[in-house]
C-alpha cells in the first residue's frame, strides 16, 4: 500500500493489517518516542499527514537506515503494516529508511473550523487566537530533560491546544496576547476515538509570533458586569480576558463565588481560593462554558476592600429552587446560578469529614445538600431523630442536562448550596420539632427507669436465665447427637460389617479365583473394616452425653484409646486442662480433635499421634493449649482445599473455633504435622 492508500481507509479497514511501503516527508518528529513522527505526500507536504508509529508498548519495533534520526524535511520510505493507532489509520513501522530531504513549504493558514472531526488530522497549519491558558505539561512520557508548555488558545471559533518548548515562566507575558500559532495539528480523541478537539505540537518557540501584545497591566481593561459576561450582545466579541468586579460569597482550594449585584459567577485558578467571603475584589480572566453553565479561568485577582456578605435571595423554598427557573413579572427569567440565597428546610441527616460538615436537606419530598467548614452546632446533635427546621443562607449550584433538539434549555438535574460558614445555618425551633423532643425526653425517661428496675433484679434473674437457657441447650446437644449415633449404628455401621462380611465369603465360595482378584477383594475388605471402625469412633463421641460432666482430661484419653490402634498409635500428655468446660464449647473442642486425628489418618497416613495440653501463659491469660501432633505427610492448611471442592473439614473446624472464642491454627514442629487450639478461660 502506498501513502494515498493508507490516507483513504478507515480505521475498521486498517485494523486488517495490510503491508505498506509508502513515501513521504517528515513533517513531525515525535521527540518521547522511538522512530516515530508524521509524514505527509511529497507532493502536498501542508496536506493531511499520517502518524507512523516505531514502537510498541514503549519497545522500539523499527530501525532507520541512511541516518542516526531523521529531521523535518527528510523523504522517508516507511514499509509496516497499516493499524488504526489511537485515532486515525496510520502505519506500525518495521524500516524506515531515509531517501532524501526537501524544504518544507510555508504553513498553511487555517482556521478551526476546518479541522473539525479530523479532517486535516496531522497537517501543517498556521492558526490565530488569543492565549488564554498556560501551564506546564506532566513530564512522565516525555525525555526527562525536555521541559514541555501548554498554551490555550481561543479563537473567534473555539478554542484549540498548543504544545510548545519551554517553562511556564517563559511563556506566561503573553497570556491574553493575540498570537499566530504554526505547527502540526493532530486530533484530540476520547477512549472510542471520537475527535474532541486539535492540538498543535509546535516545534520551535519561533513558531509562535505575538501579533498584539497584552495589555501592560492585567487591570487595564474595561469592567464587565457579571450579567453581561456571557449574555447575548450585537456587538462582536473578542477571546480576550475580561474584568468584573463583585462580593467572594464562598471560597475552596482552587475556585470560589463572587456575586455582582443579583447575579453570581464561578470563579477557578490557583488563586481564586486565596480570598475569603465579604472580600470585594477584581478579577481578571477568561470565561468559558463548563456542563452548560459560564465560569470564569482567573487570570488575576485582587482584594479591594471588605464590603460583607450581600443579601440572600428569598421568597421560595427548597422545593422551588429544585424546580429552578422562576420568571418575573416583566418576563425576565430569575437567575439563581451561583447566588447567594434563603430558604427554610429540615435536616434529616449530618455529615462531618475532617474540619467540614455536609448537611441533607429534606423539603417535603425533595432533598438537597449544604456543605460548609466548621464545627457542627449543639442544635444538629440528633438531627436524624428531631429533625430540625433551619434557615439556610448559601450558595446555589444547580447541576444542569444537555440542550437536545427539542429542548433548547438544559434542565436542571439538582441542585446543592455551599454555605459560607455554620453561622450560614440557623435554627428555627417549631411545634414539630418540640413534638418530637417530648417523645424523644419520654423515650428516654422510660428507658432509665427499665435500667434502673434491670440494675436491681438483673443479678439473679440472668442467673437464673443463663443456667436454664444452658441446660435447656445441652439437653437439645445431647438428644441430636444421640439420634446422631443411632442413626450412623442402624445404617452404616451395619451396612459395612454386611459388606466386609459378603466380600470375605466371597472368596470361600469361588476358591479358583484369580490371585489379583483375590488381592483386590481383600483390600476392599480391609477398607471396608477401617471405615466401621471410625464409625464406631465417632458413635463413641456422639453418645458420651456424659462428657459434658466428666473431667476432660478423661474424655479425651479415653478417645485416644478407641482410635485404630493396628493403624496408628495413640498416646496423650496432659497438663492444665480444667475440671470443668462448658458443654457447647466442650463439643467443639472434642468435634475439632476428632477431624484433626481422622485428617491424619486419612489422609496424612499418619503411624502416630501425640495429644497435647499445656497452661496458657503470657500476656496475663488464663487457660490452655490443645495440640493434635501426627507424624504423616504435612501439608499447607492456606492452601488445602476447601467447601468450593467438596472438602469441608478444615471449613468446620474454623467454624467450631470461631463460635466458641478459640483461636486454630496448623503448623510443623520438626517431623510433626500439628493443630494448636488456644482456649482461654471464661
Amino acid at each position: 500500500m502506498s501513502f494515498s492508500d493508507v490516507a483513504a481507509l478507515t480505521r475498521t479497514e486498517a485494523a486488517k493489517g495490510a503491508p505498506v511501503c509508502a513515501t513521504g516527508v517528515v513533517t513531525q518528529v515525535v521527540g518521547w518516542r522511538s522512530a516515530s513522527g508524521v509524514f505527509a505526500d511529497v507532493a502536498d507536504p501542508n496536506g493531511r499527514g499520517i502518524y507512523f508509529s516505531g514502537e510498541t508498548q514503549l519497545t522500539p519495533t523499527a530501525h532507520i537506515d541512511g541516518a542516526d534520526s531523521f529531521r523535518l524535511g527528510d523523504v522517508v520510505e516507511v514499509k509496516g503494516v497499516a493499524t488504526p493507532l489511537a485515532f486515525a489509520p496510520g502505519v506500525s513501522a518495521s524500516s524506515i529508511r531515509r531517501i532524501g530531504e526537501m524544504t518544507l513549504p510555508p504553513f498553511r493558514e487555517a482556521k478551526l473550523s476546518e479541522m473539525r472531526d479530523g479532517r486535516l488530522d496531522n497537517a501543517r497549519v498556521k492558526m490565530k487566537g488569543v492565549v488564554s491558558g498556560v501551564r506546564q505539561m506532566s513530564q512522565a512520557r516525555l525525555d526527562p530533560n525536555a521541559s514541555v508548555v501548554q498554551l490555550a488558545v481561543t479563537s473567534d471559533e473555539g478554542m484549540f491546544l498548543a504544545h510548545v518548548p519551554g517553562m511556564v515562566e517563559e511563556w506566561r507575558p503573553i497570556l491574553d496576547a493575540e498570537v499566530e500559532v504554526s505547527g502540526c495539528a493532530m486530533s484530540a480523541f476520547s477512549v472510542r476515538a471520537e475527535f474532541r478537539g486539535v492540538q498543535m505540537e509546535v516545534e520551535s518557540p519561533d513558531d509562535v509570533v505575538v501579533t498584539k501584545a497584552a495589555p501592560g497591566s492585567p487591570f487595564d481593561r474595561e469592567t464587565t458586569s457579571v450579567a453581561d459576561l456571557m449574555a447575548f450582545s450585537p456587538k462582536p466579541r473578542d477571546a480576550h480576558a475580561r474584568k468584573v468586579r463583585g462580593v467572594v460569597t464562598y471560597s475552596e482550594p482552587g475556585f470560589c463565588y463572587i456575586q455582582d449585584g443579583e447575579h453570581g459567577l464561578k470563579v477557578t485558578g490557583e488563586d481564586a481560593g486565596e480570598f475569603r467571603p465579604g472580600d470585594q475584589v477584581e478579577i481578571v480572566g477568561f470565561p468559558r462554558v463548563v456542563d452548560r453553565m459560564s465560569e470564569l479561568r482567573c487570570m488575576a485577582m485582587r482584594r479591594t476592600g471588605g464590603a460583607g456578605l450581600p443579601e440572600p435571595f428569598e421568597g421560595y423554598t427548597l422545593a422551588d429552587y429544585a424546580r429552578w427557573m422562576y420568571y418575573s413579572s416583566g418576563g425576565a427569567m430569575v437567575d439563581i446560578e451561583w447566588r447567594r440565597v434563603a430558604f427554610l428546610a429540615r435536616v434529616i441527616r449530618v455529615d462531618e469529614r475532617g474540619g467540614a460538615a455536609e448537611l441533607i436537606l429534606a423539603d417535603g419530598s425533595v432533598t438537597s445538600r449544604v456543605r460548609y467548614s466548621g464545627a457542627v452546632p449543639d442544635f444538629l446533635a440528633d438531627a436524624e431523630r428531631l429533625r430540625p427546621l433551619v434557615r439556610v443562607c448559601a450558595v446555589a449550584e444547580p447541576s444542569v442536562s444537555d440542550a437536545t433538539t427539542d429542548d433548547r434549555m438544559p434542565m436542571l438535574r439538582g441542585i446543592s448550596f455551599a454555605a459560607a460558614s455554620p453561622d450560614d445555618i440557623t435554627f428555627v425551633p417549631d411545634a414539630e420539632w418540640r413534638a418530637r423532643l417530648r417523645e424523644t425526653y419520654s423515650r428516654n425517661a422510660a428507658w432509665v427507669a427499665v435500667a434502673f428496675l434491670l440494675v436491681l433484679t438483673g443479678g439473679g434473674v440472668w442467673s437464673i436465665m443463663r443456667a436454664r437457657r444452658e441446660r435447656g441447650r445441652m439437653a437439645a446437644i445431647a438428644a441430636e447427637r444421640k439420634r446422631m449415633a443411632a442413626d450412623l449404628h442402624d445404617t452404616i455401621e451395619q451396612n459395612l460389617a454386611g459388606a466386609k462380611m459378603l466380600m470375605e465369603s466371597s472368596l470361600s465360595i469361588a476358591p479358583e479365583v484369580p490371585p489379583a482378584v483375590e488381592e483386590a477383594v481383600k483390600g476392599a475388605a480391609a477398607i471396608l473394616a477401617h471405615a466401621k471402625s471410625e464409625i464406631r469412633a465417632t458413635i463413641f463421641n456422639l453418645r458420651c452425653d456424659e462428657m459434658f460432666d466428666r473431667r476432660p482430661e478423661d474424655v479425651f484419653r479415653e478417645m485416644m484409646r478407641h482410635l485404630d490402634r493396628g493403624k496408628v498409635n495413640a498416646r496423650c500428655r496432659l497438663r492444665g486442662l480444667p475440671d470443668h468446660l462448658p458443654g457447647a464449647r466442650f463439643s467443639d473442642l472434642l468435634g475439632i480433635v476428632q477431624e484433626a486425628t481422622t485428617n491424619a489418618i486419612k489422609h496424612g497416613r499418619a503411624k502416630n499421634i501425640v495429644l497435647v495440653s499445656d497452661p496458657l501463659t503470657g500476656d496475663g491469660k488464663r487457660g490452655f493449649v490443645l495440640r493434635v501432633l501426627n507424624d504423616g505427610e504435612p501439608f499447607d492448611a492456606a492452601t488445602a482445599l476447601g467447601p468450593e471442592s467438596g472438602h469441608f473439614g478444615l471449613a468446620g473446624m474454623r467454624e467450631r473455633a470461631k463460635r466458641n472464642g478459640m483461636r486454630i491454627s496448623w503448623g510443623i514442629e520438626g517431623r510433626w504435622t500439628s493443630v494448636e487450639v488456644e482456649v482461654a478461660s471464661i
